[in-house]
């Protein structure tokens, strides 16, 4: 199968190299996600998650003077589409930084909008624009920047607060979210991401704050001239068009721009206010934070550019439309928006390339997730920190989920199945699986067993109550509709219970979807070390977080961590490039769900050796066996009988294989295996002789095997089980040593 793209996490070192370590954090609930960590030995595959890396080491701005009043001769850096390119890495003249020009005086000079405070000669850091051709302003001011900083100088938070005017149809920022310097534009239609973002401007207040600190710098300003070396740390111009809307609709946006106008001086982040009729010469308590007011007036009227009481005001023509700067640039080193979870990541999104392993059936490429029992499950939304994480589930140590009615939690419980089977083996974990799952992933070969209300669950029942007193690998155990199981099935209550109070230790772990956290029996509810909540009517987590899943989004949910709830969305039970079906029939293979034989790990050129070790096998199971004659229970063979019937089958399918050469996809007659342990007589024969027969039979069938060529493995013939079906000769010879190993588990469940 062909590696798959992974998912681009946008996640960026602070202050020092960026990168996943493979030692999780655990969260309060016990699932983990990864975080910054030294960057691991790279594989030959790419890395399971990709983070950007490192931006070079950047020339320092240098200390050039401050530009003037903005006459003839002092113009600054704008519109020049050369500087659009970014590609010779050099830093804007810092006299020049965060200037533009607006418009022209009526001598013909540029007025300069410099957005700089006054200690750097500029007139802010903040300020408020009015009038009827905000937009448009607006639009210049910021096209100016773009084209004169890089997005590693100059970055744009757009917020608009208001419809488009019907003088002018298009909003305000329609052009500018296409620039690569754009963190985010927020329009009057998706008022639901307004607390998103200012969560995310609460997060860049703090981490700029420890930019400052680790570099021993009291200003953006400073950083700037002192950070030859250091990480990009761009101006951020965050601008609110309609502000007196925004903060009406949004009460918690205007604390927020109250602590920007404080602390945004010193952190290298400017407001942009607009109101287009200022009925509030306040604006709402931010007055006091502003230090320039633009008014931009209708076409033909001139605007007016103030800035302070020692400064006379400065009329201007605003200039036609602006055009969009041509060219590219690279992308900023950080980006401190990253968008809502509206889409499902996909497997390989989250834990990096699948490949073909040697078994023939896909697996993650990363070598680290192979039996580790620790799968990717969701992805983890941290908009305070400007990432989305990876929840890695730890299934040792028993993992609950709750969710209502559509909230996703049987699709949780196929992702899970899905993610084991990338990065497990059928030798290494067994998965009891439950009902709801469709019917393919009972082909998948760690599907050992299947849970629910139709089925009695015996054989279930006591492999699992032997697997904890004798551990052999692990078995992971999936429920489904906790409640309902619960109800319908009281002998499981007993060994539920001793598996999740000793099942870690032992290698049985337990995977429990309820609806409510209350349907877990309070002997268990303790002994859960992970804990999910989808969509639930009452949050065991944190009420006011779950109150914001959406009720439209199955796999939507929140899970605890040390800094409070976050939340997440389950990834699909699919990989990006192959959907769901078609990724359960590549998991899927011939299997026995019992014994957790997988036919594909019998290669062609070992049959022969495979078979050959029957005799031995069945020697040391039947001599060790108490009572050899004794069935265990009326309908299940004595442990002589079933030696007997393996040597039947090597007798017969020898016989198949004779046929199968000689003629065209014949049909191979039932051996009626019930009638031949009566007939027979399985039960009074000699022990001794029988194990002979077995030996003699697995050599002649391994000799006949050896003189085929590899084309003649590829004869069929018509196979009455499980289902008539057309088989070649290849899965003839694995099925046989199938018998040969499953009738060796069934005698030595009977000791």
């Amino acid at each position: 199968m062909a590696p798959s793209p992974a998912f681009e996490v946008s996640i960026a070192g602070e202050l020092s190299g960026s990168g996943r370590d493979r030692h999780p954090r655990f969260l309060g609930y016990g699932a983990v996600v990864h975080q910054e960590g030294p960057t691991p030995t790279p594989l030959s595959a790419r890395p399971p998650v990709r983070r950007r890396p490192d931006p070079a080491p950047v020339p320092s701005h240098g200390d050039h003077a401050a530009s003037g009043s903005g006459t003839q001769g002092d113009t600054p850096a704008t519109h020049h589409p050369q500087r659009f390119t970014g590609g010779d890495g050099r830093r804007i003249p810092a006299g020049d930084r965060l200037r533009t020009a607006i418009g022209l005086a009526p001598d013909l000079t540029p007025v300069v909008l410099d957005l700089k405070e006054a200690v750097d000669k500029g007139i802010g850091p903040h300020g408020l624009i009015t009038g009827p051709a905000t937009p448009v302003l607006l639009r210049h001011v910021l096209l100016g920047l773009a084209t004169s900083h890089t997005p590693d100088e100059a970055s744009f938070v757009l917020l608009d607060g208001a419809s488009p005017a019907a003088s002018d149809p298009a909003p305000p920022f329609a052009v500018l979210g296409q620039l690569p310097h754009t963190e985010v534009v927020l329009g009057p239609d998706r008022p639901d991401l307004v607390p998103r973002l200012i969560e995310v401007l609460e997060g860049e207040l703090s981490r700029r704050k420890r930019f400052l600190v680790a570099a021993q710098c009291s200003s953006h300003s400073e950083y700037l001239r002192a950070a030859a070396s250091r990480p990009p740390l761009p101006a951020l111009i965050l601008v609110c068009h309609e502000v007196l809307t925004l903060v009406d609709r949004h009460p918690r946006l205007l604390e927020l721009l109250r602590r920007v106008g404080w602390l945004g001086r010193a952190r290298g982040i400017h407001l942009i206010l607009t109101v287009a009729d200022l009925a509030d010469p306040d604006v709402r308590g931010l007055a006091g934070y502003l230090a320039y007011r633009v008014t931009a007036p209708a076409a033909g009227s001139p605007g007016l550019l103030s800035a302070g009481p020692h400064q006379p005001p400065r009329p201007f023509t605003l200039p036609d439309e602006p055009e969009f700067p041509s060219g590219a640039v690279p992308p900023p080193a950080h980006r401190i928006w990253v968008p809502p979870l509206d889409v499902a990541p996909a497997l390989d999104d989250l834990a990096g390339p699948v490949v073909t392993g040697s078994d023939h059936l896909p697996r993650f490429a990363d070598e680290s997730l192979h039996g580790a029992l620790q799968i990717p499950i969701a992805a983890l939304d941290k908009p305070r920190e400007h990432r989305r994480d990876t929840i890695w589930l730890p299934v040792a140590g028993h993992v609950a989920v709750a969710g209502g009615a559509g909230s996703g939690t049987s699709t949780f419980l196929r992702t899970a199945i899905a993610a084991l089977a990338l990065s497990h083996s059928p030798a290494a974990v067994r998965i009891i699986a439950p009902d709801s799952v469709p019917p393919d992933y009972l082909r998948i070969p760690l599907v050992h067993g299947v849970l629910g209300r139709s089925r009695p669950c015996v054989d279930e029942l006591r492999d699992l109550h032997a697997r904890l007193d004798a551990p052999d690998g692990d078995t992971v155990v999936l429920v489904d509709d906790w409640a309902e199981f619960w109800a319908t099935r009281p002998e499981w209550h007993d060994l539920l219970v001793e598996i999740a109070r000793r099942g870690s230790s032992r290698g049985v772990h337990l995977i429990a979807a309820a609806t409510r956290w209350s349907d877990f029996d309070p002997r268990l509810a303790d002994r859960f070390g992970s804990r999910l909540e989808l969509r639930v009517a009452e949050s065991a987590i944190d009420p006011a977080a779950a109150a914001e899943v959406p009720p439209d989004q199955p796999g939507r949910g929140i899970v605890d961590s040390p800094s409070g709830p976050l939340h997440f969305l389950t990834a699909r039970p699919e990989l990006a490039a192959t959907p769901h079906d078609a990724l359960i029939r590549s998991l899927s293979t011939d299997h026995c769900a019992e014994c957790g034989f997988t036919y594909a790990s019998v290669s062609a050129a070992a049959l022969p050796a495979r078979l050959r070790t029957a005799g031995s096998l069945y020697a040391a199971a039947l001599l060790a066996a108490s009572a050899p004659r004794r069935r265990p229970s009326p309908d299940v063979w004595s442990p002589l009988e079933y030696t007997c019937h393996v040597r039947d089958v090597l007798r017969v399918q020898r016989e198949r294989l004779d046929l199968a050469v000689r003629a065209d996809n014949p049909v191979f007659a039932p051996m009626g295996r019930d009638e031949r342990a009566l007939r027979d007589d399985y039960n009074g024969q000699d022990p001794y002789v029988v194990l002979t027969d077995v030996d003699l039979a697995a050599e002649s069938l391994a000799v006949a095997f050896e003189a085929l060529a590899p084309a003649q493995l590829s004869r069929t013939g018509l196979y009455s089980w499980p289902a008539p079906a057309t088989r070649d000769l290849l899965w003839v010879g694995r099925h046989t040593v199938h018998e040969v190993v499953h009738h060796l588990r069934d005698i030595a469940r009977q000791r």
